[in-house]
């Protein structure tokens, strides 16, 4: 509480939140950043002045420079901050963003562009709406803790990157079947180490689809010779063995993200090999 109520006292030192379950990063408009025990949530509730962007992003509006309109509405529109920032603005938020920010303007705050639709956004007919095109990464796992974990971790170091979380693999395939291909996610990851035969059956179908065949995925399982070679079986690109709580996880989904989002060269991605 000693970083909260300070914070909260002087909002016009915050930037944005970005948060993730119970966790959230507070971001100084100086540069400087604080990991809070306090969910998203609690701090919107604290700050009704500040947008939620996204279910984990939490903005200050005076240090939003301009908004873009999502291109079609499947896709997620964008929101740069004066610092160079660019986040996801979900499409279930739109308007509702829009709309603080236009109020904002009428009252003379500066805002360069706001760009909105007349047409309210439909969701994906999935347990899950997918609010990005191209750019996000996928992670099913059962393991919550671990997951929040994963998603601050990419949060903070790949701001520009949406990832997405679901403990089921079975809607995936539906979910992607519904995209052009243009918005595939640039990864999957897959967590098989307690739903394994899900998982695998989950990876053998994205495999075997002649359009989702080309989406990156790393299987994540127990460290026993026999899963491994399921995982390569079923053409996984990558196998990461692992035990259950280890305290490697967040090292090793960097190091992974490190890899496919910055060395290899990926479908639609424009990247050369480094």
């Amino acid at each position: 509480m000693s970083v909260i109520k300070p914070a909260l006292q002087q909002p016009e030192l915050i930037a944005y939140f970005s948060g993730a379950n119970n966790y959230c990063w507070l971001y100084f408009r100086n540069g400087e950043k604080k990991l809070l025990a306090k969910p998203i949530s609690y701090l919107e509730s604290q700050l009704p002045d500040f947008i939620r962007v996204h279910k984990t992003i939490l903005i200050n509006p005076a240090y939003i420079k301009s908004l873009d309109e999502p291109p079609h509405k499947k896709m997620a529109g964008k929101v740069h901050l004066d610092s160079g920032e660019v986040f996801p603005v979900s499409r279930r938020r739109w308007l509702q963003v829009v709309e603080s920010l236009q109020n904002r303007s009428a009252g003379g705050s500066r805002v360069e562009k706001v760009n909105s639709s007349p047409e309210p956004y439909e969701l994906p007919l999935t347990a899950q709406a997918y609010d990005s095109a191209g750019t996000s990464l996928f992670l099913i796992t059962n393991d919550k803790e671990k997951a929040a974990q994963a998603e601050l971790l990419i949060r903070d170091k790949w701001p520009t990157y949406p990832i997405h979380i679901g403990q089921n693999s079975a809607p995936l395939i539906e979910l992607l079947k519904q995209l052009p291909e243009h918005e595939y996610p640039l990864l999957i990851l897959l967590d098989a180490r307690t739903q394994t035969a899900e998982r695998l059956n989950t990876l053998q179908r994205l495999k075997e689809d002649s359009e989702l065949s080309r989406i990156p995925v790393v299987l994540l399982v127990l460290p026993t010779e026999q899963l491994v070679i399921n995982g390569y079986q079923r053409q996984a690109n990558s196998v990461v063995s692992m035990p259950i709580g280890s305290p490697l996880f967040g090292h090793t989904i960097e190091r992974i993200c490190q890899f496919w989002l910055h060395i290899v060269s990926l479908p639609g991605s424009g990247r050369a090999t480094k």
